[in-house]
């Protein structure tokens, strides 16, 4: 109660030790180690992947803008690679050029 658990119950108690049944279990411990380490590459696609979506997000704001300023097919794709070069190939960033 009020945040606190309670060991002294029954049911916590064969809870608590079910769990540590569960850790200590060589196959279960690595069933759980597997099952930690999904999660944990989940996050980190989810992140490279959000890290990605804003980097085109940067490119098509910068397209426009040098569109708004007459810039050439060739000065965008120069800026565009100085910039972005380690992340997006000379093809894609053509498309985007193209695209935007």
């Amino acid at each position: 109660m009020r945040g606190k658990i309670n060991t002294n119950d029954s049911f916590i108690q064969k809870l608590q030790n079910d769990v540590e049944k569960y850790k200590t279990n060589p196959e279960r411990r690595k069933e759980l180690m597997d099952y930690q380490m999904k999660l944990d590459d989940m996050r980190y696609v989810g992140e490279k992947t959000g890290k990605e979506e804003e980097r085109i997000d940067a490119i098509k704001k910068m397209i426009k803008l040098s569109r708004k300023l007459n810039a050439s097919n060739d000065f965008i794709l120069k800026q565009l690679t100085e910039d972005y070069g380690s992340y997006f190939s000379q093809k894609e960033l053509k498309q985007f050029i193209k695209n935007n």
